[in-house]
């Protein structure tokens, strides 16, 4: 059994301890995912403190987080087809913990959320070569629209339309 909540600062140690794991094993795999230090600690904080960071706990283990929070909050007008929409981010799964579907219930706990919250869609950046994750976001029915550079990556952008659910 698992639960669904959103992260407070109480969680905080744990999901850093959490990311210093996903972030060495990402470079023991020789991903080029999660370079120049981030995700940054005070990032994370960043999320908690204002109610975006959303976590799976089992056991009373937090086994996987993610950032959740609308769209603009992170990206500019235009990123997705509508503004008024979620995002989410920065998703890991403990490291003992990884192929047991945490991040994929997490996800769909994510959609659930904002279908409840009747927001028209949610919106991801992925990385091209992150082929596990584009494999979790494609199953829940995300459709590729762009690829667009940032400051800080070009990355692809995926769309989820709730607006026909």
């Amino acid at each position: 059994m698992y639960i669904y909540k959103v992260a407070t600062k109480e969680h905080l140690k744990e999901i850093i301890l959490m990311k210093n794991d996903v972030k060495e094993k990402v470079i023991k795999e020789n991903l080029p995912i999660w370079q120049n230090g981030y995700p940054q600690d005070e990032l994370i904080l960043e999320d908690i403190e204002n109610g975006f960071g959303r976590i799976l706990v089992v056991d009373n283990e937090i086994v996987s987080y993610a950032t959740y929070h609308p769209a603009l909050y992170e990206y500019d007008k235009g990123t997705f087809p509508i503004d008024d929409v979620m995002s989410f981010g920065r998703v890991m799964t403990k490291v003992s913990k990884t192929k047991q579907g945490f991040a994929t219930k997490l996800i769909e706990k994510m959609i659930e959320e904002t279908k409840q919250k009747m927001i028209p869609g949610l919106g991801i950046l992925v990385d091209d070569f992150n082929k596990k994750a584009l494999d979790i976001y494609l199953k829940f029915g995300f459709k590729y629209l762009k690829t667009s550079q940032f400051p800080w990556a070009i990355l692809d952008v995926y769309y989820l339309d709730l607006t026909n659910e």
